[in-house]
């Protein structure tokens, strides 16, 4: 098959040279106290997101959270021993869940996944949304499973405004757990 990047003939999605250029771009974010660590530059892999809107996405975003994933390994000093929960990791149209993605990747740093726990009411698209749009629309998030008593980080694929984030941490707590902070592909903001 070929790279889907670059056309060349790969046995893989993306060939060698693709997946290497593909650079990690550590960032922290902190709203509300909160912090929101990215692994890549929005900018930088913006066109890879949007296939979440493709069946292809499922491979892109393996590729994306692998990486991820290796560079939290090589730099945490202890694995991970606290939960996982995907922001609204429902099966989409695609047939995929992209957090869900995030979250399987994230066990080889620890990390515990709680598939299918965090759900949003109202599924609206913030994409393109103002910040207006998005605080008169928020999630409204409800519970799959129990979270009393766990410590949780968040995965989420991008952050834009923090408000979704934001939103399932004060939830979550609210429910007995203990948010520690958030984990996600990309941070939007420049």
């Amino acid at each position: 098959m070929r790279c889907l990047l670059c056309g060349t003939w790969t046995f893989s999605t993306l060939c060698k040279d693709c997946f290497n250029a593909i650079k990690i771009a550590p960032k922290c974010r902190e709203i509300k106290h909160f912090k929101i660590y990215s692994f890549f530059a929005f900018s930088e892999i913006e066109y890879l997101l949007r296939s979440k809107y493709q069946r292809i996405g499922s491979k892109i975003y393996g590729i994306l959270a692998k990486k991820a994933a290796q560079y939290l390994k090589k730099s945490l000093e202890i694995p991970l021993e606290v939960y996982g929960v995907g922001v609204d990791d429902k099966v989409s149209a695609q047939g995929y869940a992209h957090n869900a993605i995030f979250l399987y990747h994230l066990k080889y740093v620890g990390l515990k996944p709680l598939y299918r726990t965090l759900y949003a009411r109202n599924m609206v698209s913030y994409a393109g949304k103002s910040l207006e749009f998005r605080q008169s629309n928020p999630r409204n998030f409800y519970l799959k499973r129990e979270v009393m008593g766990k410590e949780i980080i968040l995965i989420d694929d991008i952050v834009t405004t923090g408000l979704t984030l934001t939103e399932a941490k004060e939830f979550l707590e609210s429910k007995g757990a203990k948010v520690l902070n958030a984990f996600v592909l990309a941070d939007a903001r420049n």
